[in-house]
């Protein structure tokens, strides 16, 4: 398995956007959706570990809303230097280690990482999945409503949350594999709710005079949901994923322009990029790995085809293959 995916790939990635809770039925939905609307709403600081396989990493947020106004630092304890900022749409990732910045707007509502797992669709999810209420507990002190979401089949994975039951903000959350082990977990170890944060706990302490800057920080261009119009489709893709959002845009420090096309069941999502192949890029064909990320790469016609999202390999492996140019399979 490779260990690497391409820049240009790995920085739109990591930007992708953090979709809101779909519209569920029931308790669950219910829960949900204040949780949604918690972590977006509220504000709070705490320290959470994050953990995929055996690597481990403790990070810390600080989320302040104040009359509408959003603004978010997230940074990492145990490696000093990479930091996400956040004010209402407009994020910013410094990489010190790369001397690179990175600028970009995404909607308001998709900005924080602790719900990035979650896409929203129409309701399709409740045929791929379980949503359950599974019983209460405690975390740090807290009473918790605990959310399991079971799928149907090896093609997706299940979740399982502890939800702070006066807040509904989500204090441990975990990605399952088909078998309910974790492939990945964030818990909070520190939460403070109703914090008063001033302007300065908001700031990098990251010094970046002299880094590359790399900005897209104008208004986005909105996305295509037609899937009539689009220029890829997919032929026998896994049950219940659907185009839902397709984009042309030009990667940060690349010249030419890629198709950005996201596919979903209505929770977990897989994003596509399509761009002009070259020999070099031969190289990462195949199966990668990035955290509980997997990305599987091909080169068809002369363009690579990069399918990456939170799901088991077989998914990213099959909705690659199944990408055609859409004039190809519409004769």
């Amino acid at each position: 398995m490779k260990a690497a995916f391409s820049r240009s790939t790995v920085l739109l990635a990591c930007l992708a956007c953090a979709l809101p809770a779909a519209a569920f039925a029931d308790g669950a939905r219910d829960w949900l959706k204040r949780m949604e609307t918690a972590v977006e709403t509220l504000s709070y600081e705490g320290t959470f570990v994050h953990m995929v396989g055996n690597r481990m990493e403790t990070m810390h947020v600080i989320h302040r809303r104040v009359d509408g106004d959003v603004a978010e630092r997230l940074f990492s304890l145990d490696q000093p230097g990479r930091e996400i900022l956040r004010h209402n749409d407009r994020v910013t990732c410094i990489f010190a280690d790369q001397r690179m910045v990175l600028v970009e707007r995404r909607r308001g509502d998709r900005g924080t990482p602790l719900i990035s797992s979650f896409a929203s669709d129409t309701g399709a999810a409740d045929e791929w999945y379980e949503f359950r209420e599974a019983g209460t507990g405690h975390k740090l002190g807290r009473v918790v409503q605990v959310i399991e979401i079971h799928p149907h089949d090896s093609y997706r994975y299940g979740h399982r949350l502890w939800l702070d039951a006066a807040t509904a903000m989500p204090l441990k959350v975990q990605l399952l594999d088909p078998d309910g082990a974790a492939v990945e977990q964030i818990q909070f170890v520190s939460m403070l709710m109703s914090a008063e944060i001033s302007d300065a706990r908001l700031q990098p302490d990251v010094e970046i005079d002299g880094f590359t800057w790399y900005k897209h920080d104008q208004p986005r261009t909105p996305f295509d949901t037609d899937p009539e119009t689009a220029a890829w489709v997919l032929e026998e893709p896994p049950p219940g994923f659907r185009l839902t959002q397709s984009r042309v845009r030009t990667l940060p420090g690349a010249d030419h322009p890629v198709e950005h096309l996201v596919f979903s069941d209505g929770l977990a999502s897989v994003s596509v990029f399509v761009e002009p192949a070259n020999e070099a890029d031969s190289d990462l064909a195949g199966l990668s790995r990035m955290g509980a990320a997997h990305a599987f790469t091909l080169i068809l016609d002369g363009q690579q085809i990069t399918a990456v999202g939170e799901v088991p390999p077989d998914t990213v492996r099959r909705i690659a293959r199944a990408l055609q140019p859409a004039a190809v399979a519409r004769q």
